[in-house]
């Protein structure tokens, strides 16, 4: 039997220490957390972790139980969110109510299990999830060029706009997802995803930042109002998802899921950083061939104004996050020599910002 477990906590209950190198102490206290879930013994085999990811920690590992009457054998995936990871502190609440909910919808996630926000147990919010299969394609390629050869761009993008249409026109209302974060006001999703970053910066950066600081202004200024009230995924593009022969089999990394203005997700997707050189979205689409087959697929009209002023959100974001890298490598002693590297790259990722704005204005 699945269930996601939100125990409540005892105030005096201390936050158990998460250390992800500690595989052992990590997977006897996953198998006394998950028999507590069945009722029943729970066999975890050996954790191997994966390296995929610069958010949540990701291992993968056999279990075995009984559930009525049978015997169940899983290849399962543990994600964990560490305390000084980047976007931390994390919950795992939001994406395990969203992946949950999504089980019955044309969206491919995978099955989840079991999840806890108890910092008691693990020193780190948790949830479990199937081990699904296949290989997650990424934008950058050794030369700038394209990603896919023609017959797999089109074949694999198809899934792609068509997964994104069916998330936005989920029907979240009478779900878990409606307690998740977001803003329901169509007027005010907008400004207020960009106070949101802009409060992130303010605890990632000791110094202030112009450029983005102007940024901020500028979008406040242009803030569209939303057609509709969406879930979003937060992170939707290329090395997200995973394929097997043409066929998208999974969509991943769920951390920054919300409520919002479905377009930003389109926005996101057109950022430079998952393009390179390349002309198409995400190495997929155009732009309008990406606006003309969403639209087709929803039924809702989006113009290419609209996807810009996102992309130049999503940049913005995007440019803001790489703050945070810096700050959980130099400060809060997450030790990944990728934040480091993402820190480095803040000037380009400001210049894109700019012509970002520029596109968008």
């Amino acid at each position: 039997m699945t269930a996601t477990t939100l125990r409540p906590r005892p105030a005096d209950a201390p936050a158990a220490v998460f250390d992800p190198t500690d595989v052992e102490t990590v997977r006897a206290t996953l198998a006394d957390f998950a028999a507590a879930q069945v009722g029943g013994l729970v066999e975890i085999g050996p954790l191997r972790r994966f390296t995929v990811g610069f958010s949540w920690v990701t291992y993968g590992f056999r279990a075995i139980w009984a559930e009525e009457g049978r015997t169940v054998e899983r290849n399962l995936i543990l994600r964990a969110g560490p305390p000084t990871g980047i976007f931390g502190p994390y919950k795992a609440y939001p994406e395990f109510v969203t992946l949950k909910a999504l089980e019955t919808s044309t969206v491919p996630v995978p099955r989840v299990y079991w999840s806890s926000d108890d910092l008691s147990i693990l020193g780190a919010p948790f949830f479990v999830c199937d081990l699904v299969p296949g290989e997650a394609p990424i934008p950058w390629t050794h030369d700038g060029g394209p990603a896919f050869d023609e017959e797999r761009r089109v074949l694999l993008g198809t899934q792609f706009v068509g997964a994104l249409a069916a998330l936005h026109d989920f029907r979240w209302q009478d779900t878990p997802v409606a307690t998740i974060d977001g803003t329901k006001d169509v007027a005010h999703t907008a400004i207020d995803q960009v106070d949101h970053w802009m409060d992130l910066l303010g605890r990632w950066s000791p110094e202030r930042v112009p450029m983005l600081e102007m940024a901020a202004a500028w979008l406040r200024e242009h803030a569209p109002v939303a057609s509709r009230i969406s879930i979003t995924h937060g992170d939707y593009r290329i090395g997200n998802f995973l394929e097997v022969d043409g066929k998208i089999t999974a969509i991943l990394d769920w951390e920054l899921v919300r409520l919002g203005d479905p377009v930003e997700d389109l926005g996101w997707v057109c950022l430079q950083a998952w393009r390179g050189r390349s002309p198409y979205m995400c190495h997929f689409f155009e732009r309008e061939e990406l606006r003309d087959r969403y639209a087709a697929l929803t039924g809702n009209e989006v113009t290419l104004a609209q996807m810009a002023y996102w992309e130049a959100f999503g940049t913005y974001k995007l440019a803001i996050m790489h703050y945070g890298a810096t700050d959980c490598f130099s400060r809060r002693g997450f030790n990944d020599l990728r934040m480091a590297g993402m820190g480095a790259q803040i000037p380009r990722m400001l210049l894109q910002l700019e012509s970002a704005m520029e596109r968008a204005s």
